[in-house]
């Protein structure tokens, strides 16, 4: 019972070193991305070195085995080694970075600062990994030594419990470490639970019947079913052991690339995919624990394993290519709340579990049952560090080999296909050629098997590329093969790249893992899509800013549109494009005409390589910085919008420089798109905001004043052939889309309580993937232009267009649908013959509501009229004073001859109010609309009522009457039903009120 005891509380401690390695594992990919750039290649690195380094670890165990006198004391010596390296990871990390980007890579050329990043990325966790390394043979030795006759049972228990605690480690680092301590807490954290392993195996170590077992070796046993025949037996055997790690981590790197596909390459979905395939290992080693003692042959059974493990692997691929019916499923049929969102993802781990848990748990059977055979065979206790060794250097083969060399050239399905026959192949040799012992048709079964089984994953096994290319973790639908189809799809090094086109659109979009990341038509003379003002934006804003550019730089190549528009401009004579993926920068080829200058112009160059190293090497410096990433809930983009990073790339502009940041407000909050904007302002002191369509934003930073926007600098032939078709044909086209300056954003920053986004505490990775699934839009910044008041030209200089401008007509455009329906309005009040036809075609509603106004309007309103006029009224006020100038407002707001001149004086005070909001007058503005508010008339509708609020504090806070914009607020707010937008603009002067 004593030993049943000490041994569980030593399976128990190893569990929790479990958990502890996978905190480690999973927070130094987040490390090393800053220093390698892409996620995918960090998470690459950290598995390779984690696994390799463990292979040396376990290696030097094995030689050493015999002189371990004490293995489970030299077990806690090391666990208490590793959790001081982990408490003190942080600020090494740190000063190596600061000295690396500032000192170092500046002086490297390309290929110098790779070998340097590689390296030393190497070295920060090599130690710690080679002492993981070495954990696993010593408390194995340390079992085996106290009873040798289970020593099957020990190897599968302790695999069992160090796997099942790390399943466990990768969820709670992202899912509760992270979002509540950050990266440096999350070590410490993973330090401290080192140290509390070392603690208790150290008393267990001490315990009085350990020191009477602890100097016996593993005697030679020989193995249950016979000798061995074949020579070389140990040679075959570490071999076996190295390729089953290979095709393991194989199976590991694809399934999470498909899945990517299927459930969105989020943060979250990879820690899931990744527990789901570390619980598989667990419970394969967890069956041989309890089945050692009736396997008579081990080797006999690893080759089962291996049979099974093709099998399943194979198989998978069945599964994977029906998961997006059920991800659909999810999406369509959970409520897109925080609730729903934690119920996507137990059945997005659902979903990762049916993929790799078979496969998984069959690997998981392989490593104790080869370190049985050996055993068995009488190879001693060096045997175990040795085939460790061995499925972990085999582990490191498989991941560089299947990422940099078989996924790029024969894609992910066929990638899986090949591991899962070497498997099948491996399984067969095992059986047929290592055992000798009975049922020698066995082999003959298994080879069957697989065929039928091959048979059936070339029939089932092959996703459809429409499914592939859907995106249904955001839809919840698949895209209709009638209507699109699917002229690009291959799978890079990083992510599957794909273009879709619309015969009967002509047009085109491509996508990331199946999120679109841009479309656009592909000729000139149709209708632009919605995107192609963010990217013609991204180009023309630095050009008409800038005054002397000479030299762009390009974070992200995307359809490759900013790139060649950009290069329309003869004034430039260089710009570098940095993409990381290149299946993205040929898939982009597809657009033709439309990017041909990204392609053939002398000036463009691409370069395939992170944004990080590439700026850091050389000390390059530009006259401007374009950054337009993917949305921020894509893994690994959330590290391109931290304080951290804006103060890089702030070191690589010229004087003067100017970056141009892409942000996206769909599927996103508020709060979250406050988070990245608090960081570029924290480095950029000077920053002007646009919105493109309904939902981009561009900021236009500095750390000089910008100039004003100057449209002669736009005037080449081949700008100007693409920059009127998105309703960009003159400067009202660029005023119309500005939202305001630093001093707006620095008001929303504060209201929504930002404190920036630092890579050491990647808030927006986590909770940006919640947003999207969620639904959330980020209006609040739109709604402060368009609510109807005058409340930036105001308080932040903004200049409404007039009616007069020559504006092309864009739908997609937020602003100029608005815009539009205030011109119609005042076409309507201009005309000498009022006709209703404009405002009825741009809005029919609000044409509904206005006409029953203009009706009441033609006599004195009386106290019964006066709910439904005031209601007709605020929606008139609404849709016009703000979003257009005085002047166009003339004959609405100020000669007011369509109201009839008799009326009660509460109407009078009302239309007074309105008039000084139209002529911009905060005294009247003010005076007025208190008046209104005293008048304390119950008929008031509480649309006019919250306006007069409204008009009374923002009168105040264009006098600077700041304890009056509060004290408005207090004593008239209370009272009167909220509204969406009028609430958001009073908290933006409440929060203004502060400063």
């Amino acid at each position: 019972m004593h030993t049943f005891r000490r041994s569980t509380s030593l399976l128990l401690l190893f569990a929790f070193s479990g958990v502890s390695g996978l905190i480690y594992q999973s927070v130094w990919s987040h490390y090393l991305g800053l220093t390698l750039g892409h996620a995918a290649y960090a998470q690459t690195l950290v598995l390779a070195i984690f696994m390799g380094s463990m292979a040396v670890g376990a290696w030097l165990a094995s030689k050493k085995s015999s002189a371990w006198k004490n293995p489970i004391g030299a077990y806690a010596i090391i666990e208490a080694v590793i959790g001081i390296f982990g408490i003190l990871f942080h600020s090494i990390f740190v000063a190596y970075s600061s000295l690396s980007q500032d000192s170092i890579l500046p002086q490297l050329s390309e290929n110098s600062a790779h070998i340097y990043q590689w390296a030393t990325a190497s070295l920060l966790i090599f130690p710690q990994c080679v002492l993981l390394g070495m954990t696993f043979p010593l408390l194995s030795a340390g079992f085996i030594r106290a009873d040798c006759q289970q020593a099957g049972k020990a190897l599968g228990g302790l695999y069992f419990s160090n796997s099942f605690g790390a399943a466990i480690g990768a969820l709670i680092a992202t899912f509760f470490l992270l979002p509540e301590i950050g990266m440096p807490g999350a070590m410490a954290v993973a330090g401290v639970l080192n140290i509390i392993v070392a603690l208790g195996a150290w008393f267990a170590s001490r315990e009085p019947n350990q020191a009477e077992t602890i100097n016996v070796a593993v005697p030679m046993v020989i193995s249950a079913a016979g000798e061995y025949a074949k020579p070389n037996f140990s040679l075959l055997i570490y071999l076996a052991a190295g390729f089953t790690g290979a095709t393991s981590f194989a199976y590991e790197i694809v399934w999470v690339r498909l899945l990517n596909q299927a459930l969105g390459t989020t943060l979250h979905s990879f820690e899931l995919m990744l527990s789901a395939f570390i619980l598989g290992l667990a419970f394969g080693g967890l069956w041989i624990s309890r089945n050692s003692n009736r396997l008579g042959d081990a080797i006999r059974y690893a080759g089962l394993a291996q049979v099974g493990m093709g099998l399943t692997a194979l198989l998978s691929a069945v599964v994977f290519a029906n998961s997006f019916v059920w991800v659909g499923w999810l999406t369509n049929n959970l409520a897109h709340d925080s609730q729903g969102y934690s119920l996507y993802n137990l059945g997005s781990a659902a979903i990762a579990l049916l993929v790799m848990f078979p496969a998984a748990f069959f690997a998981g059977m392989t490593l104790p049952l080869f370190t049985m055979g050996l055993l068995r065979a009488g190879y001693g206790e060096s045997a175990i560090g040795k085939i460790y060794a061995a499925n972990t250097a085999g582990a490191i083969i498989g991941v560089l080999l299947t990422v940099h060399v078989l996924v790029p050239a024969i894609g992910l399905n066929l990638s899986l296909a090949l591991a899962a026959a070497g498997d099948l192949v491996l399984g067969l040799l095992l059986l047929q050629f290592i055992w000798v012992g009975p049922a020698r048709r066995l082999p003959a079964i298994c080879g069957i098997a697989g065929l039928a089984v091959l048979v059936i994953t070339i029939q089932f096994g092959k996703p459809d590329p429409i499914a592939q290319v859907s995106g249904v973790f955001r839809t919840g639908k698949m895209l209709d093969p009638n209507i699109v189809e699917v002229a690009y799809l291959r799978d890079g090094k990083t992510s599957t790249i794909s273009v879709i086109y619309s015969p009967k659109n002509n047009s085109a979009f491509i996508a990331t893992n199946g999120k679109p990341d841009a479309s656009m038509s592909l000729a000139l003379n149709q209708g632009p899509s919605s995107d192609e003002a963010t990217m013609l934006m991204m180009a023309a804003l630095p050009l008409a800013t800038h005054s002397d550019p000479k030299t762009v730089g390009i974070i992200g190549w995307g359809s490759g549109l900013t790139t060649h528009t950009i290069l329309g401009s003869p004034r430039l004579l260089r710009v570098d494009n940095v993409e990381i993926e290149p299946a993205m920068y040929e898939g982009a080829k597809l657009f033709g005409t439309r990017v041909e200058r990204g392609y053939t112009d002398p000036r463009s160059k691409i370069i395939i390589e992170d944004a990080r190293t590439y700026f850091s090497t050389g000390a390059k410096k530009y006259d401007i910085i374009i950054s337009e990433p993917s949305n921020p809930w894509v893994s690994g983009v959330a590290s391109l919008f931290t304080d951290e990073f804006y103060l890089f790339l702030g070191n690589h502009l010229e004087d003067k420089g100017v970056l141009l940041q892409w942000m996206q407000s769909y599927e996103i909050s508020d709060e979250l798109l406050a988070k990245m904007v608090s960081a570029l302002l924290k480095t950029y002191p000077h920053v002007e905001v646009y919105l493109t369509n309904d939902f981009d934003i561009l900021f236009l930073a500095s750390k000089s004043a910008i100039p004003r926007l100057d449209y002669s600098k736009l005037q080449s032939a081949e700008l100007q052939q693409e920059l009127p078709r998105v309703g960009l044909g003159n400067i009202e086209g660029f005023q119309l889309r500005r939202i305001g300056s630093e001093k707006v954003l620095r008001n929303f920053v504060k209201i929504m309580g930002a404190t920036g986004n630092s890579d050491y505490h990647p808030v927006l990775a986590l909770e940006a993937p919640r947003s999207r699934f969620m639904g959330d839009t980020a209006t609040f910044l739109p709604t402060l232009v368009d609510n109807g008041l005058p409340l930036l030209d105001m308080l932040d200089k903004r200049n409404p267009v007039s009616c007069k401008a020559d504006l092309i007509p864009i739908e997609s455009s937020r602003f100029q649908r608005r815009h539009k329906i205030a011109c119609s309005i005042v076409d309507s009040f201009n005309s000498k013959s009022f006709r209703m036809d404009s405002i009825q075609n741009a809005a029919p509603n609000v044409a509904k509501l206005i006409e029953i106004t203009l009706q009441q309007s033609n006599a004195t309103i009386t106290q019964d009229e006066l709910h439904s006029w005031s209601d007709g009224l605020s929606e008139l006020a609404r849709m016009s004073i703000g979003l257009v100038p005085t002047s166009d407002v003339e004959n609405i707001w100020i000669q007011t001859g369509w109201l009839y001149n008799q009326q009660l004086p509460l109407v009078s005070d009302i239309m007074q109010t309105y008039q000084a909001t139209a002529q911009r007058d905060p005294v009247r503005m003010k005076s007025f609309a208190l008046k209104v508010l005293n008048s304390n008339n119950p008929n008031l509708a509480d649309p006019l009522r919250e306006q007069m609020v409204v008009i009374a504090m923002l009168g105040s806070a264009s006098l600077n009457q700041k304890q009056a914009v509060r004290n408005i607020d207090a004593k008239y707010g209370v009272h009167i039903k909220p509204t969406q937008d009028m609430t958001m603009v009073r908290t933006y002067l409440l929060a203004w009120a502060d400063e």
